[in-house]
């Protein structure tokens, strides 16, 4: 397979690092390292999926506990987004400085496996760990070493993420809503049938546009920048969705995909599945459309890990530790995911669960006529209403 770069995040974010304001006052100095969190899982260890970039605020010095941020990035990114495209490091400098943010420990873990963005799950058939226990790794092997290591209030911990990131962050945070004070999720992935949905202009999709991505068929050659689309959905059958088969139960053209001999038992293979089977084609608007077909048990490990679904059957649990929840979205979001917000915003609200929820079109002095909100626009600002948010509510 062909290594995944971070092209769908870092080609979107172009407009983002032009909407910094000028930094005029003197910064307290806060300490960016970076550290190897080992993982239980082998599959992490491995391939070196286990580094991670810790913020330690101005003046620490392991005298006093720190509350703790964990931010994780979205797909196609690593560990290192955040600080690379957005320089977090001055972000969070800076709003201490000024007042704006308590003083945190902000940890960047990584995310990103094969398929370039591990969706913060367990990728597991059966008794098969597959591409990644990456849900554990966060929530055991990751916060485990970051409060023995450092000097944290346990009592004052939060979860934020962008894009797989938010959808990570927004799942994490109602599977154990007792570990999490607050939440935040930025342009998340939030309700997995929305994918089955058609859009009002083009009649289409989201699984026809993957299918018109690769011409009316599916194929994992397509893993690459030229198909953003169609490397996306692998990640996610990856996640939701693998398959730790004999040889023999993979065929293409019911979407089951072998990629490589099991690094733990060479006699069987470790593949995909996607929960959708092409039945025939049609051409809509010049574009290929696929007719296809749902398969039920595949589809029902995603809707599992569907973030509507898991705060629906959480509920009772959320509401009892009292964690509070951010999301906002751009009202031009290329993928859709301000529906998504708006769904998760209603299935809150039902169920009497604390949260801000904003969808936005544009900021003072960045009309949207010049800067569209889209998927990863704002992201600057956004991510500083998201840390007041939390400063806000984690104290």
């Amino acid at each position: 397979m062909k290594k995944i770069t971070g092209f769908l995040l870092a080609g979107l974010f172009v407009l983002s690092g032009c909407m910094k304001e000028p930094t005029t006052v003197e910064l307290k100095k806060g300490t960016l390292v970076e550290a190897t969190i080992h993982a239980q899982d082998p599959y992490i260890e491995a391939r070196n999926y286990n580094h991670a970039y810790i913020y330690l605020p101005p003046h620490y010095d392991g005298g006093t506990s720190y509350p703790t941020l964990y931010l994780l990035h979205g797909y196609g990114s690593d560990y290192r987004f955040w600080q690379s495209v957005e320089d977090i490091k001055d972000i969070l400098d800076y709003m201490i400085t000024k007042g704006e943010i308590v003083p945190m420990i902000v940890v960047m873990p990584n995310g990103y496996n094969d398929f370039a963005g591990s969706f913060y799950t367990n990728s597991i058939d059966s008794a098969y760990p597959a591409f990644g226990q990456f849900e554990d790794y966060i929530i055991n092997d990751v916060i485990r070493f970051i409060d023995s290591a450092y000097a944290t209030d346990t009592t004052k911990r939060a979860i934020a993420g962008i894009s797989m990131g938010g959808y990570g962050a927004m799942k994490l945070g109602a599977k154990y809503p007792e570990l999490f004070k607050v939440v935040a999720g930025f342009s998340g992935v939030y309700d997995f049938d929305l994918f089955l949905a058609q859009d009002s202009v083009t009649g289409m999709s989201m699984v026809d546009m993957v299918i018109a991505e690769n011409g009316g068929y599916i194929s994992p050659l397509n893993i690459n920048e030229e198909h953003p689309l169609t490397s996306m959905m692998f990640a996610m059958g990856a996640a939701f969705s693998p398959r730790v088969r004999d040889s023999s139960y993979f065929n293409p053209r019911e979407n089951k995909f072998s990629f490589s001999p099991y690094y733990l038992n060479p006699s069987l293979y470790m593949g995909v599945q996607l929960p959708f089977v092409i039945d025939s084609l049609d051409t809509i608007n010049n574009m290929v459309k696929g007719y296809w077909h749902l398969d039920s048990l595949t589809w029902a490990q995603w809707e599992d890990n569907n973030v509507k679904n898991i705060f629906i059957n959480n509920a009772q649990n959320i509401i009892s530790a009292g964690t509070k929840y951010y999301m906002d979205c751009g009202t031009d979001d290329e993928l859709k995911l301000n529906f998504h917000l708006m769904v998760l915003d209603g299935t809150l609200n039902q169920l009497g669960i604390p949260h801000k929820a904003e969808l936005f079109s544009e900021y003072p002095g960045y009309p949207e006529s010049t800067f569209p909100a889209t998927h990863t626009s704002h992201l600057y600002l956004r991510v500083r209403e998201g840390l007041s948010y939390i400063s806000n509510n984690i104290e």
